[in-house]
């Protein structure tokens, strides 16, 4: 049965609604305002759904917009709808975030359709259930209009695959950081799986800390479950993926700081992968990382994909997406 504030009166609406019609329900179909959260990819306008694009340029009267979602985006905004950017800064994300859910419902009891435009996709730590609970305490059903993942966009855009044959069997999506700033427990080293982590450049000592530390020979940390990770494992930093000014930092967990210290100023948002995936795909490939005892070349692979450097640093993107 249709939701609060979803505009059908009844079961038998949705079969007189074709299923693309049901994401964006013409104002004459709901006469209340209704409000969508929206996930507008990694940053790459080619990147946006086209749900996110109809809601931004079509549907919108109100447009609150997360910190971090790039001007390329925002420009894609008929200028008669007003746009908002939250207000989020140290200390201030708990304010700004009920800020933008009381305009939310505010506009959308005057008859607005109110696009909460998440970077990313809304649900992968975009904090959307929490506003789609707040929204239905007000009456308000909103529609999660999914969009492409930085956690996986990112990646593929600096030539690093999540997953891949021979090097990386599964992946793991997890946050740098916990509520109210806590530390988080990381999960432990397992040669054949790739570690993603969000929201963590900025703990960046910390986040290696956890990883690294051996807890006096347990595998269960305080800040870590399971293995610790050796040294020399590969570890990339991506900063503003899928953008013009994209920025891929990559070296070992050993070297990682002194590396990040080389480039100059961050250029956030940045995301962590950790895990051999990182050099699979440098040079001629290395797809051998999963064979019988290739844990023992290890870190002669690593100076294989270093060089006689201890990091490389990679900027912009492929010429390709000029023409996308």
């Amino acid at each position: 049965m249709p939701s609060v504030g979803s505009g059908l009166d009844s079961p038998s609406d949705l079969t007189q609604i074709g299923i693309h019609d049901l994401s964006l329900l013409s104002p004459s179909a709901q006469p209340r305002g209704r409000i969508l959260l929206v996930g507008s990819g990694p940053g790459h306008p080619s990147l946006l759904t086209l749900a996110t694009h109809k809601a931004l340029t079509k549907h919108a009267n109100l447009v609150l917009s997360d910190k971090l979602v790039p001007a390329a985006v925002l420009k894609l905004i008929p200028p008669e709808v007003e746009v908002r950017i939250a207000r989020k800064f140290p200390g201030n994300a708990e304010g700004a975030q009920t800020e933008m859910m009381e305009a939310a419902v505010e506009a959308a009891k005057r008859g607005l359709t109110v696009v909460r435009l998440k970077q990313g996709d809304p649900v992968v730590y975009g904090r959307a259930g929490e506003e789609v609970l707040y929204f239905r305490s007000h009456g308000y059903e909103p529609l999660v209009v999914p969009g492409v993942s930085s956690a996986l966009a990112a990646p593929t855009f600096a030539g690093i695959p999540v997953t891949q044959r021979g090097v990386a069997e599964s992946f793991i999506v997890c946050t740098g950081v916990g509520r109210q700033g806590k530390d988080v427990k990381l999960p432990g080293y397992e040669r054949g799986r790739t570690l993603l982590i969000l929201m963590g450049v900025a703990r960046l000592p910390q986040v290696l800390a956890a990883l690294q530390e051996d807890g006096e020979g347990l595998k269960v940390t305080s800040r870590r479950d399971g293995e610790a990770y050796p040294s020399h494992t590969p570890i990339a930093i991506i900063e503003r993926g899928s953008m013009p000014d994209q920025r891929v930092i990559a070296s070992t967990l050993k070297n990682v700081l002194a590396a990040l210290d080389s480039v100059g100023e961050q250029r956030p948002p940045g995301m962590i992968i950790v895990g051999w995936s990182v050099l699979a795909l440098c040079g001629q490939g290395d797809m051998t990382v999963l064979d019988e005892g290739a844990s023992s070349k290890d870190e002669d692979r690593v100076r294989t994909w270093l060089g006689k450097n201890e990091w490389r640093v990679t900027e912009g993107l492929d010429s390709g997406w000029r023409y996308l």
